[in-house]
């Protein structure tokens, strides 16, 4: 619920309006030495006193959770869930604002709290403009409970860890210009001629080079002519090695090589293709899925360390298909991507 909503509470601005009412009546009351009015003036502040101590008991109670999703991918909306429980009795409902820290930016969230049942829920929607792995989230919340006299905080928690991964348009193929790196395109079925496998592929006559156990001997009688079960040949996955240079350039040139890293890494996850990335500082070739969270957090290197790409190309398989991406075109892979 958004803070909009709460603006249509009958409560706000009555700390307000009791104050401005208190300051009239005691005015009024030293004009005339009127007793009713003092005694009307003592009745409103003892209200704020009660109310003041049954905002401070209530805040002792209440308690936040905070629900965050464990991964989104930069910028993308993503949807924050905050649920607050907590005892006020006085009004048949009170609001608690939350503020989550921590973030690319402040998010904020204001709850209605039921007297009922003591608790609440709130959803915010949020957009993460920058990857990276946000740790030590902090949220606090704040409420004017009963009437909107002051303020209170609640004691700041831990809202847990965010990992914002990189923002990329899905291809659908891709593969090596010119045969470097022995790339083809992903999108494109490969051939599968008849051979040794598992799967059924077609029907055919019989030749001595044939061997007898794959004779369809139902075919054959319909046909008065043998004929042989042909199975598809097993091809291997495609090996795929993605090595990431991170010494060459920075700012956003180095965001969009990032982004463009992780769009590859996920068309090979879909075409089921054994692809790993390799990056300088980590501690070896990462998978798929520890390598998009890697991606969240790496950084461009000085340009100085040239050695960075050499020490990845040496962890690529032999016979993997390579591709280096960097934004030194003489480093660089060239590739053509299928949208």
């Amino acid at each position: 619920m958004s803070a909009a909503a709460r603006a249509g509470s009958p409560r706000v601005g009555l700390g307000l309006k009791l104050s401005l009412l208190s300051l009239a009546m005691g005015l009024a009351a030293v004009n005339t030495g009127n007793n009713l009015i003092y005694l009307m003036l003592s009745m409103v502040l003892g209200l704020v006193a009660c109310a003041a101590l049954a905002g401070r008991w209530s805040m002792r109670s209440m308690r936040l959770t905070v629900h965050l999703p464990g991964e989104v991918r930069c910028g993308e909306p993503f949807a924050a869930r905050v649920e607050v429980a907590g005892r006020f009795p006085l009004l048949p409902r009170a609001w608690v604002d939350v503020r989550i820290d921590g973030l690319p930016g402040p998010l904020e969230v204001s709850i209605p709290v039921s007297s009922r049942t003591g608790r609440g829920l709130g959803t915010a929607t949020a957009v993460a403009n920058r990857r990276g792995v946000f740790r030590d989230l902090t949220a606090v919340g704040r409420t004017g409970y009963p009437l909107e006299l002051s303020h209170r905080r609640s004691r700041r928690i831990e809202a847990g860890t965010l990992v914002v991964l990189p923002g990329f348009r899905p291809i659908r193929g891709m593969r090596a210009r010119g045969g470097r790196g022995g790339g083809h395109r992903a999108d494109a079925p490969s051939p599968r001629p008849g051979g040794v496998g598992t799967d059924f592929h077609d029907l055919r006559e019989y030749t001595q080079a044939d061997d007898a156990r794959h004779i369809d001997w139902r075919a054959s009688a319909r046909t008065s002519d043998l004929m042989v079960r042909e199975f598809e040949r097993e091809t291997p996955s495609r090996r795929l090695d993605l090595a990431l240079d991170t010494a060459a350039g920075d700012g956003q040139p180095f965001e969009d090589l990032v982004s463009r890293c992780a769009a590859l890494l996920d068309c090979a996850r879909r075409e089921g293709m054994d692809a790993r990335l390799l990056l300088p500082d980590a501690a070896g070739p990462l998978e798929p899925v520890e390598a998009m969270r890697a991606l969240a957090e790496v950084a461009a290197a000085p340009r100085d360390r040239g050695e960075t790409l050499s020490r990845c190309l040496a962890r690529a398989r032999r016979g993997a298909e390579r591709i280096v991406l960097s934004l030194d075109a003489s480093r660089a892979t060239p590739l053509e991507t299928v949208p």
